[in-house]
């Protein structure tokens, strides 16, 4: 039956038909492709899921989508230095610090070890065993009462951590001598 619908040709005749064929094919899916994509199933699709996730399982919706409902809140913006500062930006501000001192690098390099060693440069850090807290190791039973502002604010422990340095030790590489050979200083 599917003889009589195609014409009979000879081998040698067929002159580039399959190829003929090929592209017919691909044109015809292209616009089919085309032709779904301009009807916006996806998005028809997707507001069906939203639906159907409000209606079984999803949150009181109202007039939000369950990924509306869902979505975390902003994360807060970052202010450099503003107290919710890493590693890399204690040292930049300690760097600065210590420069304006007058520390040359070898100066700093110690400074680098004795706080690396204390407190690996976590302003948040208290040590559970000695009860010292924040970048320079401030101990309440060694140091007195905490000073204002020092809890979770990285400048201003810096600030005392150099002036404490600057008034006991003179210089950072006399106090991490010292806490190399107490592990205090």
């Amino acid at each position: 039956m599917a003889g009589w619908l195609r014409p009979a040709r000879g081998v040698d005749s067929d002159q580039g038909a399959s190829f003929v064929e090929l592209a017919v094919v691909t044109i015809l899916a292209a616009a089919v492709i085309l032709a779904v994509y301009e009807l916006e199933l996806s998005r028809t699709f997707n507001n069906g899921v939203r639906e159907m996730v409000c209606l079984v399982q999803g949150p009181d919706c109202g007039d939000e989508t369950w990924v509306d409902a869902d979505r975390p809140e902003e994360p807060e913006e970052y202010e450099w230095g503003g107290g919710n500062s890493n590693r890399s930006d204690n040292e930049a501000v300690a760097l600065n610090m210590a420069t304006k001192r007058g520390w040359d690098d070898e100066q700093w390099t110690c400074l680098q070890n004795l706080w690396t060693s204390t407190s690996n440069w976590d302003h948040t850090l208290v040590d559970p065993d000695t009860g010292a807290s924040g970048i320079p190791g401030f101990n309440p039973a060694v140091h007195g009462e905490i000073p204002e502002g020092f809890a979770g604010d990285p400048r201003t422990q810096i600030s005392w951590g150099l002036d404490y340095i600057e008034d006991n030790h003179t210089l950072p590489c006399l106090a991490w001598e010292s806490w190399e050979n107490t592990k205090t200083y």
